[in-house]
């Protein structure tokens, strides 16, 4: 659909692909004719990735991997602490 990793669904009738295409990082998938597998309707999301803690996006090496009735693909978490103290200066 645009470039970013692909996987074939078992029967080989769908395409699973991690995009970009509403501005995060999700899974998106497209049906295929049964024969000619050329596409026939318009990519559909699977799954949204929205939020900022755990994403698709954080993956240096991103796969994707299709099997019956599982999807399996690795994701990141990122977070972080914000400490604050007051420091009182010794007479």
């Amino acid at each position: 659909m645009d470039g970013d990793p692909s996987a074939w669904s078992p029967d080989g009738n769908l395409l699973y692909v991690l995009s970009w295409r509403d501005g995060h990082s999700c899974i998106w998938a497209r049906h295929l004719h049964a024969t000619t597998k050329q596409p026939v309707d318009e990519p559909f999301a699977v799954f949204h990735f929205h939020g900022t803690r755990p994403s698709l996006s954080y993956q240096t090496d991103r796969t994707l991997s299709a099997g019956s009735n599982k999807l399996v693909f690795g994701m990141g978490e990122r977070t972080g602490n914000i400490w604050m103290a007051e420091w009182h200066a010794q007479h």
